[in-house]
């Protein structure tokens, strides 16, 4: 089945700026059909791909308790 950019937008929570965004960048592929500047079209195992390429780009890190602190020096400016 073939999504409408707002289709997408809904599906991933964003607006349908970002899904222009995305298919203008090649992280999103869609097809464009019909003449002139046509419609935009993005298959659904398109969007499965995308969304696939995310999980795997932004794995969970542990969570760590323990942050160090910083400690900033203070530097004078004669």
């Amino acid at each position: 089945m073939m999504l409408t950019v707002q289709d997408v937008a809904q599906r991933l929570r964003v607006s349908p700026q970002i899904v222009y965004a995305l298919i203008a960048k090649g992280r999103l592929v869609a097809h464009r059909i019909g003449l002139g500047r046509g419609t935009i079209r993005v298959e659904e195992a398109e969007l499965r791909r995308y969304l696939d390429t995310c999980k795997q780009q932004h794995a969970p890190q542990p969570a760590s308790r323990s942050r160090k602190r910083i400690r900033l020096r203070h530097i004078k400016l004669d």
